[in-house]
Protein backbone atom coordinates (compact mmCIF):
# COMPACT_ATOMS: atom_id res chain seq x y z
CA UNK A 1 0.00 0.00 0.00
CA UNK A 2 1.80 2.62 -1.30
CA UNK A 3 -0.66 5.30 -2.51
CA UNK A 4 -2.70 6.94 0.35
CA UNK A 5 -5.96 9.13 -1.00
CA UNK A 6 -6.48 11.60 2.60
CA UNK A 7 -10.52 12.80 2.77
CA UNK A 8 -10.98 14.76 5.69
CA UNK A 9 -13.76 17.62 6.67
CA UNK A 10 -13.05 21.60 7.06
CA UNK A 11 -12.06 21.62 10.74
CA UNK A 12 -8.94 23.29 11.85
CA UNK A 13 -7.96 20.33 13.20
CA UNK A 14 -8.24 18.03 10.56
CA UNK A 15 -6.61 20.29 8.14
CA UNK A 16 -3.72 19.93 11.06
CA UNK A 17 -3.70 16.56 11.02
CA UNK A 18 -3.63 16.40 7.13
CA UNK A 19 -0.79 18.48 6.87
CA UNK A 20 0.99 16.33 9.52
CA UNK A 21 0.00 13.08 8.32
CA UNK A 22 1.02 13.99 4.59
CA UNK A 23 4.63 15.05 6.28
CA UNK A 24 4.64 11.73 8.03
CA UNK A 25 3.96 9.48 5.01
CA UNK A 26 5.64 10.97 2.69
CA UNK A 27 8.86 10.78 4.88
CA UNK A 28 8.82 7.06 4.67
CA UNK A 29 8.32 6.49 1.31
CA UNK A 30 4.28 6.87 0.82
CA UNK A 31 2.93 8.69 -1.99
CA UNK A 32 -0.43 11.11 -1.51
CA UNK A 33 -2.69 11.02 -4.48
CA UNK A 34 -6.30 11.49 -5.53
CA UNK A 35 -5.22 8.89 -8.69
CA UNK A 36 -5.33 5.47 -8.27
CA UNK A 37 -5.05 5.32 -4.28
CA UNK A 38 -4.19 2.13 -2.14
CA UNK A 39 -6.09 3.06 0.75
CA UNK A 40 -8.21 6.17 1.32
CA UNK A 41 -7.46 7.91 5.01
CA UNK A 42 -10.39 9.50 6.76
CA UNK A 43 -9.65 12.66 9.20
CA UNK A 44 -12.74 13.60 11.15
CA UNK A 45 -15.78 11.90 12.69
CA UNK A 46 -18.83 9.10 11.60
CA UNK A 47 -20.10 12.00 9.12
CA UNK A 48 -17.20 12.44 7.41
CA UNK A 49 -16.54 8.72 7.03
CA UNK A 50 -19.74 8.08 5.58
CA UNK A 51 -18.81 10.81 2.95
CA UNK A 52 -16.26 9.44 2.15
CA UNK A 53 -17.76 6.10 1.66
CA UNK A 54 -20.14 7.32 -0.54
CA UNK A 55 -17.81 9.42 -2.53
CA UNK A 56 -15.01 6.39 -2.90
CA UNK A 57 -17.22 3.04 -2.54
CA UNK A 58 -17.03 2.26 -6.05
CA UNK A 59 -12.78 2.36 -5.55
CA UNK A 60 -13.24 -0.98 -4.08
CA UNK A 61 -10.39 -0.05 -1.92
CA UNK A 62 -10.09 -0.16 2.27
CA UNK A 63 -10.68 2.76 4.16
CA UNK A 64 -9.20 3.79 7.92
CA UNK A 65 -10.33 6.89 10.51
CA UNK A 66 -8.28 9.12 12.10
CA UNK A 67 -11.28 10.42 14.64
CA UNK A 68 -11.34 14.47 15.03
CA UNK A 69 -15.11 14.56 15.69
CA UNK A 70 -16.87 13.46 18.95
CA UNK A 71 -19.05 9.79 18.96
CA UNK A 72 -15.85 8.66 16.34
CA UNK A 73 -17.55 4.97 15.86
CA UNK A 74 -15.80 4.53 12.67
CA UNK A 75 -12.70 6.55 12.88
CA UNK A 76 -11.00 4.95 15.48
CA UNK A 77 -6.76 6.57 15.36
CA UNK A 78 -6.18 9.00 17.41
CA UNK A 79 -4.46 12.16 16.24
CA UNK A 80 -2.03 11.46 18.17
CA UNK A 81 -1.15 8.33 16.60
CA UNK A 82 0.27 9.48 13.41
CA UNK A 83 3.30 8.06 13.57
CA UNK A 84 2.32 4.83 14.75
CA UNK A 85 -0.48 4.92 11.63
CA UNK A 86 2.30 5.65 9.29
CA UNK A 87 4.41 2.84 10.55
CA UNK A 88 1.82 0.40 10.89
CA UNK A 89 1.00 0.73 7.30
CA UNK A 90 4.22 0.79 5.93
CA UNK A 91 4.94 -2.54 7.78
CA UNK A 92 1.11 -4.19 7.02
CA UNK A 93 0.48 -4.37 10.87
CA UNK A 94 -3.22 -3.95 10.64
CA UNK A 95 -6.64 -6.32 11.11
CA UNK A 96 -8.99 -5.93 7.70
CA UNK A 97 -12.32 -6.30 8.27
CA UNK A 98 -15.00 -6.31 5.78
CA UNK A 99 -18.71 -4.60 6.00
CA UNK A 100 -21.54 -4.91 3.60
CA UNK A 101 -23.36 -1.95 1.88
CA UNK A 102 -26.76 -2.17 1.47
CA UNK A 103 -28.34 -0.96 -1.67
CA UNK A 104 -31.96 0.59 -2.83
CA UNK A 105 -33.12 0.04 -6.18
CA UNK A 106 -36.06 1.93 -6.14
CA UNK A 107 -38.73 2.24 -9.21
CA UNK A 108 -40.83 5.36 -9.67
CA UNK A 109 -44.42 5.91 -11.38
CA UNK A 110 -43.08 6.89 -14.24
CA UNK A 111 -41.21 3.58 -14.33
CA UNK A 112 -37.41 5.12 -13.90
CA UNK A 113 -34.94 2.90 -11.89
CA UNK A 114 -33.09 4.69 -9.88
CA UNK A 115 -30.16 3.27 -7.00
CA UNK A 116 -28.22 4.49 -4.04
CA UNK A 117 -26.25 3.00 -1.34
CA UNK A 118 -26.14 2.86 2.43
CA UNK A 119 -23.03 1.72 4.90
CA UNK A 120 -25.51 2.66 8.13
CA UNK A 121 -28.66 2.74 7.00
CA UNK A 122 -31.46 3.23 4.63
CA UNK A 123 -34.40 5.06 5.54
CA UNK A 124 -38.10 5.22 4.04
CA UNK A 125 -40.57 7.94 5.80
CA UNK A 126 -43.88 9.65 4.52
CA UNK A 127 -43.46 12.93 3.25
CA UNK A 128 -47.14 13.75 3.41
CA UNK A 129 -49.20 14.03 6.31
CA UNK A 130 -50.49 10.67 6.55
CA UNK A 131 -50.19 6.90 7.18
CA UNK A 132 -47.62 5.44 5.04
CA UNK A 133 -49.22 2.17 3.61
CA UNK A 134 -46.42 -0.79 1.76
CA UNK A 135 -46.86 -4.20 1.00
CA UNK A 136 -43.62 -6.08 2.17
CA UNK A 137 -42.23 -9.15 0.34
CA UNK A 138 -39.67 -11.08 1.81
CA UNK A 139 -37.28 -12.93 -0.76
CA UNK A 140 -40.10 -12.50 -3.09
CA UNK A 141 -42.82 -14.13 -0.77
CA UNK A 142 -45.88 -11.76 0.94
CA UNK A 143 -44.69 -10.53 4.62
CA UNK A 144 -46.93 -8.03 5.82
CA UNK A 145 -49.13 -5.17 5.04
CA UNK A 146 -47.54 -1.82 6.59
CA UNK A 147 -49.19 1.08 8.05
CA UNK A 148 -47.24 3.74 9.73
CA UNK A 149 -44.15 6.28 9.60
CA UNK A 150 -41.80 3.78 7.58
CA UNK A 151 -38.66 1.67 8.32
CA UNK A 152 -35.32 1.78 8.97
CA UNK A 153 -33.36 -0.56 7.51
CA UNK A 154 -29.86 -1.12 9.31
CA UNK A 155 -26.92 -2.41 8.60
CA UNK A 156 -24.36 -4.04 11.73
CA UNK A 157 -22.22 -1.32 12.06
CA UNK A 158 -25.50 1.22 11.31
CA UNK A 159 -27.39 -0.18 13.86
CA UNK A 160 -25.51 2.23 16.78
CA UNK A 161 -26.53 4.87 14.34
CA UNK A 162 -30.38 5.92 13.71
CA UNK A 163 -31.77 2.71 14.40
CA UNK A 164 -31.00 2.06 18.00
CA UNK A 165 -32.83 5.35 18.57
CA UNK A 166 -35.68 4.13 16.96
CA UNK A 167 -35.84 0.89 18.83
CA UNK A 168 -34.00 -1.30 17.45
CA UNK A 169 -31.47 -3.26 18.24
CA UNK A 170 -27.71 -2.94 19.04
CA UNK A 171 -26.05 -5.51 16.56
CA UNK A 172 -22.61 -6.41 17.04
CA UNK A 173 -20.31 -5.24 14.16
CA UNK A 174 -19.05 -8.12 12.88
CA UNK A 175 -21.87 -10.41 13.03
CA UNK A 176 -23.33 -10.77 9.05
CA UNK A 177 -27.22 -10.04 9.10
CA UNK A 178 -28.78 -6.63 9.17
CA UNK A 179 -32.55 -4.91 10.44
CA UNK A 180 -35.59 -3.57 9.49
CA UNK A 181 -36.98 -1.47 12.04
CA UNK A 182 -40.40 -0.12 11.48
CA UNK A 183 -41.16 3.73 12.60
CA UNK A 184 -44.90 4.14 14.70
CA UNK A 185 -46.44 1.47 13.32
CA UNK A 186 -49.93 2.02 13.26
CA UNK A 187 -51.94 -0.93 15.37
CA UNK A 188 -55.38 -0.67 15.29
CA UNK A 189 -58.44 -3.39 14.75
CA UNK A 190 -57.93 -2.86 11.26
CA UNK A 191 -54.26 -2.74 10.43
CA UNK A 192 -51.64 -5.14 11.64
CA UNK A 193 -48.69 -3.99 10.69
CA UNK A 194 -44.90 -5.34 12.08
CA UNK A 195 -44.41 -3.99 15.21
CA UNK A 196 -40.99 -5.15 16.21
CA UNK A 197 -37.26 -4.82 14.42
CA UNK A 198 -36.36 -8.09 12.75
CA UNK A 199 -32.44 -9.18 12.32
CA UNK A 200 -32.36 -10.74 8.87
CA UNK A 201 -29.90 -12.90 6.99
CA UNK A 202 -27.16 -11.01 4.55
CA UNK A 203 -29.21 -12.85 1.46
CA UNK A 204 -32.29 -11.58 2.15
CA UNK A 205 -33.99 -8.89 -0.15
CA UNK A 206 -36.99 -7.04 0.83
CA UNK A 207 -39.32 -5.47 -1.35
CA UNK A 208 -42.01 -2.23 -0.27
CA UNK A 209 -44.42 -1.98 -2.90
CA UNK A 210 -45.85 1.36 -1.93
CA UNK A 211 -49.48 1.82 -1.56
CA UNK A 212 -51.14 5.14 -2.69
CA UNK A 213 -47.81 5.87 -4.03
CA UNK A 214 -49.48 8.83 -6.42
CA UNK A 215 -50.91 10.95 -3.07
CA UNK A 216 -48.97 9.66 -0.52
CA UNK A 217 -44.97 10.90 -1.80
CA UNK A 218 -42.44 9.04 0.45
CA UNK A 219 -39.14 9.86 1.52
CA UNK A 220 -35.92 7.49 1.27
CA UNK A 221 -32.69 8.59 2.72
CA UNK A 222 -29.16 6.57 2.17
CA UNK A 223 -26.82 7.74 5.46
CA UNK A 224 -28.75 10.79 5.92
CA UNK A 225 -28.68 12.02 2.19
CA UNK A 226 -32.23 11.70 0.51
CA UNK A 227 -32.81 10.63 -2.98
CA UNK A 228 -33.92 12.71 -5.17
CA UNK A 229 -37.79 13.33 -5.33
CA UNK A 230 -39.27 11.33 -7.33
CA UNK A 231 -43.19 9.75 -6.77
CA UNK A 232 -42.36 6.23 -5.88
CA UNK A 233 -43.77 2.97 -6.13
CA UNK A 234 -41.45 0.20 -5.53
CA UNK A 235 -38.37 -0.21 -3.46
CA UNK A 236 -35.95 -3.09 -2.67
CA UNK A 237 -33.58 -3.86 -0.58
CA UNK A 238 -30.77 -5.48 -0.68
CA UNK A 239 -26.97 -5.92 0.13
CA UNK A 240 -24.42 -5.06 -2.40
CA UNK A 241 -22.15 -6.95 -3.96
CA UNK A 242 -19.17 -4.81 -3.21
CA UNK A 243 -18.61 -4.95 0.96
CA UNK A 244 -16.67 -1.96 2.34
CA UNK A 245 -13.72 -2.98 3.91
CA UNK A 246 -12.13 -0.87 7.17
CA UNK A 247 -8.52 -1.40 8.77
CA UNK A 248 -7.81 -1.66 11.85
CA UNK A 249 -4.71 -1.14 13.98
CA UNK A 250 -4.37 -2.64 17.27
CA UNK A 251 -7.21 -4.90 18.98
CA UNK A 252 -10.96 -4.25 18.04
CA UNK A 253 -13.44 -4.99 21.12
CA UNK A 254 -16.38 -3.92 20.11
CA UNK A 255 -18.04 -4.21 23.63
CA UNK A 256 -15.18 -1.75 24.49
CA UNK A 257 -16.56 0.75 21.94
CA UNK A 258 -20.09 0.60 22.74
CA UNK A 259 -19.49 0.98 26.19
CA UNK A 260 -17.62 3.88 26.04
CA UNK A 261 -19.64 5.78 22.91
CA UNK A 262 -23.20 4.63 23.37
CA UNK A 263 -23.32 3.29 26.81
CA UNK A 264 -21.19 5.94 29.10
CA UNK A 265 -21.17 9.09 25.86
CA UNK A 266 -17.43 10.21 27.82
CA UNK A 267 -19.13 10.40 31.06
CA UNK A 268 -16.99 10.28 34.06
CA UNK A 269 -18.77 7.76 36.11
CA UNK A 270 -17.90 3.88 35.93
CA UNK A 271 -19.63 1.01 37.20
CA UNK A 272 -17.79 0.47 39.69
CA UNK A 273 -18.57 3.80 41.41
CA UNK A 274 -21.49 2.00 42.49
CA UNK A 275 -20.96 -0.83 43.69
Amino acid sequence: MKRVLIHHNQKQESIAVREALTEHLKRIGFIVTEDHPDIIIVIGGDGTMLSAIRQYKFLQKPFIGINTGTLGFLPAISPENLAKLADCLKERKYDLHSYPLIKARVKTNDEEIIEDYGFNEIVIKHLEPRLMEAKIYINGQPFNYFTGDGFIIATPIGATGYGIWAGGVATHSELPLYQLIPIHPNDNSVNRPLKTPMIIPLDTVIRFEIMKSLSREILIACDGVKMEKHSISEIEVSVADMPIRILRIGEFNYFDDFKKKIVDKGELRTIHENL
